[in-house]
């Protein structure tokens, strides 16, 4: 089809009933004239902007990007436009996993993300080799999700990552490592657990001089509301909420800094801070917490609760290895990232039954918390530390979501927490989180509801990346591509994430 009849299908497109705004999207760009045109038809679209689905809806693609959402029941025949029948099924945006790790193995982890219908991803942990991977992403060589990084760890001197972190003691240090990042490319700042309150505040300033956001880890010594006050873009994994939020807290974080620092056992402080943490929850004062989470939310600061590995963490190391849904998972894990987190499983001694019970009702307090936090109107942004021991790409932000509603988000919220609230807290809301007239064309189509059951996200028919659909058949292709990879060993420019704060 020539372009003078892709311009008629769009004029034919845009006097229909999408709506003035589409309209004019449709006939101004002169791009859609030209790029490939795929229209979804007879689909209930769930567009996550909060509307009630649209049951036998039509949306129109053009290349990279999503031209019209709406209804047009008959359509003409038009040779050259791709017409996809979604009879059945159902349209969401494509989802974010706001915490990721290991998207350097370039030939498995961003594709298996893709696959599994997430489509964009923070990596919270950047180096070199990762910026390499995005640039052959953003190029088309290689199939990946929309890709935000964050800087190297930047960590205290008693960081558990002496080999791989910024590791600073002083406030000059910490700005010093603050503009490296950024001259690096970093999207954004990495805090981590064992930085000093001094060294924290001056990563926070440094920051916002240089107009980057800091995310990662509350550091143990440091209060959620000191983090408040000094604008920490994300909390991630729920730490220090229970001390911080405990009748007693400023006693509790008195303490915390009077403890010295142990060289010989790295992992020593944060594993006091995480005994505290749990017993803070018999102090918990719901006023303090109504106080914290009030100014969360005023502040637009989010929380990634990554439930999921928090969740994991709290088993026996052999319930994960012997479980038969991990084991059938991991033939897609480049088998150099299989081989470490065995070696750091391993590592872990064995837990009594009555061990694992208390970690888990101190999981259950945590989504407690969490839904409160919901209520009193803080965003809550999917992740789920991706990439850490058993913690598998793509497969791991569905079962999150569940789990968030298990906590108490409504389905929708839940969605919303991986696309339209996504994407806000990464100040890409113009262009990506929503099935919308003019955002990036990347789309799931499910084969059931996700508001009747969340689980439902995982049963993909079909992914759109890029304007790209990558049918049933596609998927099979990819994922015995993956797995065919994944058997190669391949050099890895960090040891991986490991397991300080998670128990």
């Amino acid at each position: 089809m020539g372009e003078v009849g892709r311009r008629e299908f769009l004029s034919w497109l845009a006097k229909g009933t999408f709506g003035a705004a589409s309209g004019a999207l449709l006939t101004g760009q002169p791009a859609a004239a030209s790029a490939d045109i795929t229209v979804l038809t007879r689909a209930t679209v769930i567009d996550a902007t909060g509307q009630p689905p649209k049951k036998n809806a039509t949306v129109v693609l053009a290349g990279d990007r999503v031209l019209a959402v709406g209804h047009h029941p008959e359509l003409p025949s038009v040779p050259g436009v791709r017409v996809i029948d979604l009879a059945g099924k159902h349209v969401i945006p494509g989802l974010w996993d706001l915490h990721t790790h290991s998207a350097f193995y370039g030939s498995t982890i961003p594709a298996l993300h893709v696959v599994h219908g997430v489509t964009g991803i923070r990596e919270m942990w950047g180096v070199p080799e990762t910026h390499d991977v995005r640039e052959l992403v953003e190029s088309g060589q290689v199939l990946g999700p929309r890709m935000v990084i964050g800087s190297a760890v930047i960590d205290g001197p008693t960081s558990i990552w002496a080999d791989d972190a910024v590791l600073v003691r002083t406030a000059a240090q910490a700005r010093a490592a603050v503009r490296e990042a950024k001259d690096g490319g970093a999207d954004f700042i990495k805090v981590y657990s064992f930085l000093s309150p001094e060294c924290y505040t001056a990563i926070a300033e440094e920051s916002a001089r240089l107009g980057l956001r800091f995310s990662g880890h509350v550091p143990v010594r440091v209060s959620v509301q000191a983090a408040i006050d000094r604008r920490q873009h994300t909390h991630e994994h729920l730490y220090n909420l229970f001390t911080s939020t405990a009748r007693n807290a400023d006693e509790l974080y008195s303490w915390l800094a009077s403890l010295p620092d142990d060289r010989d056992s790295p992992d020593w402080f944060g594993r006091h801070a995480q005994r505290v943490e749990r017993e803070a929850v018999a102090a918990h004062d719901p006023a303090r917490a109504e106080a914290l989470f009030t100014s969360m939310a005023r502040r637009g600061i989010r929380q990634s609760p990554t439930l999921l590995v928090e969740r994991q963490m709290s088993l026996s190391p052999e319930t994960i290895l012997d479980d038969p849904v991990i084991a059938d998972r991991l033939r897609y894990i480049p088998v150099t990232l299989r081989e470490q987190w065995q070696a750091m499983m391993r590592t872990r001694p064995p837990r009594t039954p009555a061990e694992v019970a208390e970690l888990l009702r101190f999981g259950d307090a945590r989504l407690r918390l969490l839904r409160t936090m919901h209520e009193a109107g803080v965003g809550i942004v999917a992740g789920t530390d991706a990439g850490f021991a058993y913690v598998l790409p793509g497969f791991a932000l569905h079962d999150e979501l569940a789990l968030l509603v298990r906590a108490g988000l409504p389905p929708m919220a839940a969605l919303q927490s991986a696309t339209r609230d996504a994407a806000r807290c990464l100040g890409l809301a113009h262009q990506a989180g929503t099935v919308t007239a003019g955002k990036q064309a990347d789309l799931v189509v499910l084969d059931a509801d996700p508001l009747a059951d969340i689980s439902n996200t995982s049963r993909i028919h079909a992914v759109i990346c890029r304007g790209r659909y990558l049918g049933p058949r596609d998927r099979t292709r990819i994922l015995a591509e993956i797995e065919a990879d994944a058997k190669e060993p391949v050099d890895a420019p960090v040891a991986g994430p490991g397991s300080c704060c998670h128990h």
